[in-house]
């Protein structure tokens, strides 16, 4: 069994990938969807290729839901593992309680690109630099698109 085939195990086990892939919706959303649909839509949690998102009132959950294909589609070309969206009503989160999002007392955790600059040994960062880049391509690999 190959390095990365362990690594890949041992993140994906631990829910590394799970929370990096929520981060990394969490961080494009504004970008992906504008300021106006993000101060009122935001991602709450990634499950099983579905990412729900809380709308602060109905008419932005359904006025956002028109826009699902291209959602979608901008956040596959992120490396987001999602194959569907859900929608609810609700009070939006703030980034701090967001379960499966790192938690930090200052800041929030970098992008994987930029915390890779943080391990020192240049042949394990980027070993571990390409495992991140697999196992992101082939968590959106599996996250095919749902078909009603």
């Amino acid at each position: 069994m190959k390095l990365g085939s362990i690594l890949h195990g041992i993140l994906r086990d631990r829910g590394f990938l799970k929370r990096v892939a929520v981060y990394r919706a969490y961080a494009v959303w504004e970008e992906i969807v504008g300021a106006e649909v993000a101060r009122h839509v935001r991602p709450l949690r990634l499950e099983r290729g579905v990412l729900t998102l809380v709308a602060d009132s109905g008419v932005w959950a359904q006025e956002t839901s028109f826009a699902r294909p291209a959602i979608l589609d901008a956040l596959r070309r992120a490396g987001v593992p999602v194959r569907d969206l859900h929608f609810r009503q609700g009070t939006l989160p703030l980034p701090e309680e967001l379960p499966d999002l790192p938690v930090h007392a200052q800041r929030p955790a970098p992008p994987p690109g930029e915390a890779l600059d943080l391990i020192r040994d240049p042949e394990i960062r980027q070993r571990f630099g390409m495992l991140l880049q697999h196992a992101c391509k082939e968590e959106v690999s599996h996250a095919a698109p749902h078909r009603r």
